[in-house]
């Protein structure tokens, strides 16, 4: 949280029909707005098994200067079947990343 309250804009990207359990989208924008930050969400399109590369464009497109990101939320089978975006982030993001597990 300290690294966040420094941050003069965070962006939620919630891609839509693609999740996994756990806190919602809504329960994050609520959690972040209640601590004070400035906080906003955008939904996207679901990006058909190419997570990483959706998460990518959108940072880009979002002019972030850091990614926040939880990793390795879904099944082995799901990864296996849809590829691994974690993989992808940490292979070719252009921005630096910070993981949580």
């Amino acid at each position: 949280m300290p690294l966040l309250a420094k941050a003069q804009r965070i962006v939620v990207v919630d891609f839509e029909d693609w999740g996994v359990s756990g806190p919602s989208t809504q329960d994050l924008h609520r959690t972040l707005e209640c601590n004070g930050l400035p906080v906003e969400t955008k939904s996207l399109p679901n990006p058909h098994g190419h997570a990483g590369a959706a998460i990518q464009s959108a940072a880009v497109a979002l002019g972030c200067d850091l990614l926040v990101r939880g990793v390795y939320t879904q099944s082995r089978l799901r990864q296996f079947i849809f590829g691994r975006a974690t993989r992808h982030i940490l292979a070719q993001m252009t921005v630096p990343v910070l993981i949580a597990h």
